[in-house]
């Protein structure tokens, strides 16, 4: 048992250096990384200005500044230890989408997920557990069946599907929910206090 655990623990450090190096790749091979959307930034930005070389190519000194800002003009291997060394310290650099530090952008996140993820998980144990104790009595009638049906066909179908789905019911055609994105609506800034707690 304690070889087990030993070995179980050696395995950390090595599965965490390839999770580092797997996250580092993703982010400067796959399209659309930060020197893409950099150059796609300052090229819109040239035509809401209407500058009439907004289109063409950015020149090379241009692109060198741009490498060098995002750590494009070091050799990978030298990019990668300087970025685990922000990483260990703590540091996570700027946004690409939102132009802010990490830490901030996760701090706006944070109490909507944290919101969204206890509300998941009350509801999944309030569900589940009852669930459970219904099908261990009711074992291999209709409703252990059926239940276990619908269950397995939740877990086959993809999350993003399913929220397509009900996206689709729940908003488009009962319009119970607005269909813009967002946390509250348009104008909860004009709404009371009481108004606002109840939405």
């Amino acid at each position: 048992m304690r070889s087990y655990f030993l070995r179980r623990l050696l395995l950390v450090p090595i599965t965490l250096f390839g999770v580092t190096i797997l996250v580092f790749f993703i982010t400067r091979i796959v399209p659309g990384g930060p020197l893409e959307r950099a150059l796609a930034e300052m090229q819109t930005a040239g035509l809401e200005r209407g500058d009439a070389a907004a289109g063409m190519a950015l020149s090379q000194e241009q692109m060198q500044q741009l490498a060098e800002l995002y750590g494009f003009d070091k050799p990978w291997y030298a990019a990668y230890f300087s970025w685990l060394g922000d990483l260990l310290r703590g540091s996570l650099g700027n946004s690409f989408i939102y132009n802010e530090p990490v830490w901030t952008v996760m701090a706006w996140k944070l109490p909507v997920s944290l919101y969204f993820g206890l509300l998941t998980l009350i509801i999944t144990y309030a569900v589940c557990i009852p669930l459970g104790i219904i099908k261990a009595i009711k074992h291999r009638t209709t409703l252990d069946n059926v239940s276990s049906i619908v269950i397995f066909a939740g877990y086959a179908i993809p999350s993003y599907v399913f929220g397509s789905i009900l996206i689709l019911i729940f908003a488009a055609q009962l319009e119970w929910f607005p269909l813009l994105g967002g946390f509250v609506g348009e104008d909860f800034h004009e709404l009371g206090f009481s108004a606002r707690r109840s939405t």
